[in-house]
């Protein structure tokens, strides 16, 4: 029988063709029906079989996807821990931050405070600097004034002493004279009397002058000049 006779004799209700009719038409449609079922199981167990690959592979698919996510996890933890640790890493640097900021603004008044204290002692320093420049200004006039007296002095100085040195000159010229001349006096009599006179007058002028307590007369009276002695012998 030919695949159409199989077709022919295969219904899903073969107990009702079976009951009227022949055995040879029986067999052949339980032959087209087995046929028709071993078809039917070969076509699911492939299917089967097709379906339990494509398992596997979703199966393989989601143990890859399944390990991704567990190591996408892993590194999400591992970040989040990261994250955690520089959040705390930027909490204290933002405390420090905030210290640092804090240390500043003091810095800050300390120098806006000794900026003022700098700029008072700077006016008070140009006011000093005023002052010293008009004090020495006035001594300025002061020394130009004392240079020109100066001058005058040492003009009149140079004078003073060209005036000296013509007294001088006249004064040794006079002494020469006097030397020159001293026998022709009337106080010369000789070297021995003259000098014997002048000692005495001037050991008494020098008692006069150092011991005024002392009563020169009576030296006077006990040692005579020569000149007096001589007359009192005569």
């Amino acid at each position: 029988m030919g695949a159409q006779a199989v077709k022919k004799y295969f219904t899903p209700k073969w107990e009702e063709f079976s009951s009227h009719g022949d055995l040879e038409d029986v067999l052949e449609a339980s032959l087209a029906s087995a046929i028709r079922a071993s078809t039917l199981q070969m076509k699911v167990l492939g299917e089967f079989r097709t379906r339990m690959q494509e398992q596997k592979k979703l199966a393989a698919q989601a143990s890859k996807a399944d390990k991704e996510h567990q190591q996408a996890l892993e590194g999400l933890r591992a970040a989040l821990e990261s994250a955690r640790a520089a959040y705390e890493q930027m909490e204290a640097d933002l405390k420090e931050s905030d210290s640092n900021l804090l240390n500043m603004t003091k810095q800050l008044d300390n120098a806006n405070a000794a900026q003022k204290v700098a700029a008072e002692a700077l006016e008070v320093a140009n006011k000093e600097k005023k002052r010293l420049l008009e004090e020495a200004k006035s001594r300025e006039e002061e020394i130009l004034g004392l240079r020109s007296e100066l001058a005058k002095a040492e003009s009149s100085k140079k004078e003073a002493e060209d005036g000296k040195m013509e007294v001088e000159t006249r004064l040794a010229n006079v002494e020469a004279d006097f030397v020159a001349n001293f026998h022709n006096t009337e106080a010369y009599t000789n070297f021995a009397d003259y000098f014997a006179r002048v000692g005495h007058q001037e050991v008494l002028t020098a008692l006069r002058n150092d011991y005024p307590e002392l009563d020169v007369k009576n030296l006077e009276a006990r040692f005579p000049p020569p000149d007096a002695e001589g007359e009192e012998d005569s």
